[in-house]
């Protein structure tokens, strides 16, 4: 009960520290719940938002429970020479994952592909792991490579599972998922394709961002809505929608909860094994509507 108390607490204060980050996730949280109240999924709505928040919740109360000596995640240089960085690389992916999905890929001529796509190396950010392993000289340990709190992401993928299969149970993909790509496939895409990097570019802009800005909280929900914000050309590709600046804005309202439990789960045990484990086997589809 005592750890449960700490974890409240630490929420409450939150809350008393960051009052303008608060109210843009309330704001987000509104947005999906005014769209989803009159596409009747109310409840789902609900049960995603609160599902979110519990399991930034039961992080607490693991870590509480199980403190350990962890290192931080550190700014070794000037932060804002890293953030130029990013934001840099984070463009150059962005404008490929444009041209691939908004354009007539298939019909580009050759050549011209072939010019674009070494721009693939920042959509998959390999050059700026690079960059951070050789030019700016930190450790993997340093970048979150660790696997502290490696049984965490077992218990929360049990709360987010039980919750999509109580609230939304047609959402759950996973048997689709595993008869699309494989077992070996769906691997591959969820761990090396996805989570990783996005994690990893999400885990360097909240700590680089929130540095700068002198502002943590808003910096981790701008890493988020930047992270969301990646993922608009993809759903173009899939569901053929226009996109308008207000769809863009619902887009990346919907997936503000789920990200923003990912990047606590960096924050909170300085790693990014367990948002990495929670990302690679998302196919709960709690998120989706």
């Amino acid at each position: 009960m005592k750890n449960i108390g700490l974890a409240l607490h630490r929420h409450a204060s939150y809350l008393r520290r960051y009052p303008v980050t608060f109210i843009l996730v309330i704001a987000c949280c509104g947005i999906i719940l005014f769209t989803s109240y009159h596409d009747k999924n109310f409840v789902h709505a609900i049960g995603y938002i609160a599902c979110a928040w519990f399991c930034c919740l039961l992080t607490d109360i693991v870590i509480y429970t199980w403190p350990k000596d962890t290192m931080a995640l550190p700014v070794k240089r000037s932060a804002r020479g890293e953030l130029l960085t990013i934001v840099v690389c984070t463009i150059l992916g962005f404008a490929f994952l444009c041209i691939r999905f908004f354009t007539d890929w298939a019909h580009i001529p050759s050549l011209i592909k072939l010019a674009f796509l070494p721009l693939i190396l920042f959509t998959f950010p390999v050059v700026l792991a690079l960059l951070y392993l050789f030019r700016y000289k930190y450790k993997p340990r340093e970048l979150g490579v660790n696997v502290n709190y490696w049984f965490l992401p077992i218990i929360l993928h049990i709360v987010w599972g039980g919750v999509t299969l109580w609230v939304a149970p047609e959402k759950s993909h996973f048997q689709e998922g595993l008869k699309e790509y494989g077992f070996w496939g769906f691997l591959f895409t969820g761990i090396v394709t996805a989570a990783i990097p996005e994690e990893f570019v999400r885990m360097l802009f909240q700590t680089r961002l929130g540095k700068v800005l002198n502002a943590p909280a808003f910096g981790f929900f701008m890493a988020t809505v930047i992270w969301g914000a990646m993922h608009i050309p993809v759903g173009y590709n899939q569901d053929h929608v226009p996109v308008t600046f207000f769809s863009a804005i619902e887009g990346i309202s919907y997936l503000m909860p789920i990200g923003m439990f990912w990047g606590y789960l960096t924050y909170r045990t300085r790693s990014m094994f367990s948002a990495v484990a929670m990302h690679s086997f998302n196919l709960w589809g709690l998120q989706n509507f």
